[in-house]
């Protein structure tokens, strides 16, 4: 028996009822499942909210006692619903900036810092969990081996709650309307419960900044921290001399001025930053003067400069000029350092000052890292959900006014973090790329696809940069072409492979994206692929098409197969398909649940556009390019004929179930030297047209 106390009355529930239930608990039944394990005394009643029109509820804890520790402060004990197979994601203790993604047969066996599950049970329905932010506290949760234990912690002394939003629990038919619900009634139980300090919106509340819908490129993997004005200028050089076509460019770390100060919250680390300005030693001229040099000189679009969400990794060196400067504006967390003050508004001059200068020196937009750590360096004393809230407020004005809400949130999958991005709609969903050697590729495609299943709720998923000059480039880049998200490389002068880069974007570097991330296919979901003998799958939407891509992610390094169908593109309608098979360059046709198998060899990579096909005819768009369907611009179906409008040159190809009479581009007969068909593929070749015409416009006729 377990002690609960509701209001001022005290219920003794007995938990007589199997935990084996495998159906979509109802109000009461979840209330008898869940206790209070710690504190003794002081919670007045947990609020169990439903959701309209759905088996999804949001816990919410009352609060009126003493103060609790910071550490564990609140501890609930639930009894974990019946399934064989559970995926989550979870944060380790020495890296808290990255979920991880992971399976077990019991919920009751999670690991510690898990933010998310989700599970089948054994009547069809899906559950999943996810924890909350809010009421100056954060939520993971872990198992004990009998229960799944939701651990809300302040990190703070002396502070006493009131509204403790804690999780969302919930049940359907099918996960990814489960998972997307889950999150939207999560962000509304936090803002119910704590208004002030849960600011974060959805992604599909927010737009897609324009500046990362063109092919980018990163200094990091190429020049790590020596990066300097005349290397940025070798490879913007090196870009235009081979015709790549990178519209922005990232300058990463140590950039900027700093001095080496004792370490506050990270060891490793003794960085503080002592100017806006760059760096002098390697930026002589000034950041404004190297800026203007790649826009005007070597057709750089869009430039970005890559900062701490303390400044640098120790802060801001209260000594220097900038830490006087801003004195105002910093909260010190040492004799030595601060940090853009957490505490208020006070915090905001700070990014006012430096965004204004970055506006001023041509830059269009930032990558904020290092954004889970802002806990560290508060820790003991201020409740850690307060401290994140207030400082992503401080930073949204800024990011907003100079740069459109052009920002990339990184090292930030923490619950304290993910919950306030108001604006903002990018994020790191993985750790570091790692050229082969230091990471395993394997291992990077499982992270960033499973993770998305969650994150893309909030913001689009960042795969991080890749090289085309590494081994497996393609195993990299047909996972950036499905994410959704940015593309950018970080290739080192002269050995980019433009061939690597060129199905992934058109000849002006714009990506061809997918509507929507890139998620696991449900059979991806529930078993880890490393280890399955299967690939991993995953599927995205363009327009009425699909995208199918599988990767042999085996640990052991065999052969896996799988079955594959249309029905593994969640959604997509139509009973007949023309699947084309990107590397080999054939088409099959499919009927809506028909098989085909898969044969992967270690490393390989496939990918497939899945088509529907109306009247006999399936355009699949220019075959080149990974996401095919995605450069058609508009079809219109007429009968006896389509038109059909590319977003440029290159090889068309669709299903055909007869020979077309005609092919028209602009109007004008195309001969046969630029038709070929065979067993329903009919592939065009459409030539560049001198009148400088973007767009290419085809007749199909029968």
């Amino acid at each position: 028996m377990r002690l609960m106390i509701f209001g001022a009355a005290v219920f003794v529930l007995v938990f007589a009822f199997s935990t084996g239930l495998n159906a979509a608990w109802d109000q009461a039944t979840l209330a008898k499942k869940i206790s209070v394990s710690a504190p003794a005394i002081g919670i007045q009643k947990l609020d169990l909210v439903k959701a309209d029109g759905a088996d999804i509820f949001g816990l919410v804890v009352n609060y009126k006692g003493a103060a609790l520790p910071g550490d564990k402060s609140i501890i609930l004990e639930i009894d974990p619903p019946k399934a064989s197979h559970v995926f989550y994601a979870f944060i380790t203790p020495n890296d808290l900036h990255w979920t991880w993604p992971e399976w077990t047969n019991s919920l009751a066996s999670l690991n510690p810092l898990t933010q998310f599950a989700l599970w089948q049970e054994s009547s069809g329905k899906w559950g999943v969990l996810i924890a909350l932010s809010g009421g100056g506290m954060n939520t993971t949760f872990e198992g004990d081996g009998k229960k799944i234990l939701a651990i809300a912690e302040s990190r703070a002394d002396n502070f006493a709650p009131s509204k403790v939003p804690v999780l969302v629990i919930g049940w359907g038919d099918e996960p990814y309307k489960l998972i997307n619900d889950a999150y939207a009634f999560g962000l509304k139980t936090m803002k119910a419960a704590d208004p002030e300090h849960i600011i974060g919106s959805l992604r599909v509340d927010k737009n897609f900044p324009k500046i990362f819908r063109y092919l980018g490129w990163c200094s990091w993997n190429t020049y790590y921290q020596k990066v300097d004005e005349q290397k940025l200028i070798a490879s913007a050089k090196s870009f235009r001399k081979s015709a790549v076509p990178v519209r922005w460019m990232i300058i990463d770390d140590r950039w900027m001025a700093i001095t080496e100060k004792d370490p506050v919250h990270d060891k490793q680390r003794k960085g503080s930053l002592t100017a806006l300005e760059a760096d002098r030693e390697k930026f002589p001229n000034g950041l404004a003067a190297t800026i203007k040099t790649l826009k005007q000189e070597y057709g750089i679009t869009f430039m970005g400069v890559w900062i701490t969400f303390q400044g640098y990794w120790n802060g801001i060196a209260l000594d220097s000029e900038l830490g006087r400067e801003f004195k105002d504006a910093l909260m010190p967390v040492s004799n030595e350092v601060g940090i853009p003050d957490p505490r208020s508004s006070a915090g905001e001059k700070f990014w006012e000052g430096w965004f204004g200068f970055f506006k001023n020196a041509g830059v269009d937009f930032v990558k904020v890292d290092n954004q889970s750590d802002l806990a560290g360096y508060v820790h003991g004393a201020i409740p850690s959900s307060f401290a994140m809230a207030q400082a992503q407020k401080n930073i949204t004005g800024p990011t907003e006014k100079y740069f459109n809400n052009n920002l990339i949130d990184c090292m930030s999958m923490n619950v304290d973090t993910i919950y306030q991005w108001q604006k903002t709609n990018i994020g790191r969903d993985s750790n570091d790329f790692h050229p082969l050697g230091y990471e395993d590729p394997r291992t990077h495609q499982v992270k960033s696809v499973m993770n998305a299943l969650w994150m893309q709720n909030l913001v689009y998923p960042d795969y991080d940069m890749w090289m085309t000059h590494d081994n497996y480039a393609e195993y990299h880049a047909v996972a950036r072409a499905i994410s959704g998200g940015p593309i950018y490389i970080t290739d080192k002068p002269g050995q980019t492979q433009l061939e690597k880069i060129q199905p992934l974007v058109l000849s002006n570097g714009e990506i061809i994206r997918v509507d929507a991330p890139g998620l696991p296919c449900r059979s991806s979901i529930l078993e880890d692929p490393s280890a399955s003998g299967k690939p991993l799958l995953a599927f995205a939407r363009s327009g009425d098409a699909g995208i199918l891509a599988a990767w042999n992610v085996s640990k052991k390094f065999k052969t896996v197969k799988a079955e594959i169908s249309p029905l593994d593109v969640d959604g997509i309608k139509g009973d007949k398909f023309g699947v084309y098979d990107y590397f080999a360059g054939k088409l099959r046709v499919l009927s809506r649940e028909q098989k085909m198998q898969l044969n992967m060899q270690p490393w390989d990579v496939k990918l497939y556009s899945v088509v529907p096909i109306v009247d006999g005819f399936a355009p699949i768009g220019l075959v080149k390019k990974y996401i095919a369907p995605g450069t058609i611009k508009e079809i219109k179906r007429s009968p006896g004929s389509v038109k059909i409008t590319l977003a440029e040159f290159g090889t068309f190809g669709a299903y055909c179930e007869q020979k077309p009479k005609t092919v028209k581009l602009h109007g004008a007969k195309l001969s046969d030297e630029f038709i070929e068909f065979k067993d329903g593929l009919l592939l065009v070749k459409v030539v560049a047209l001198t009148d400088g015409m973007p767009r290419m416009e085809l007749e199909i006729s029968w």
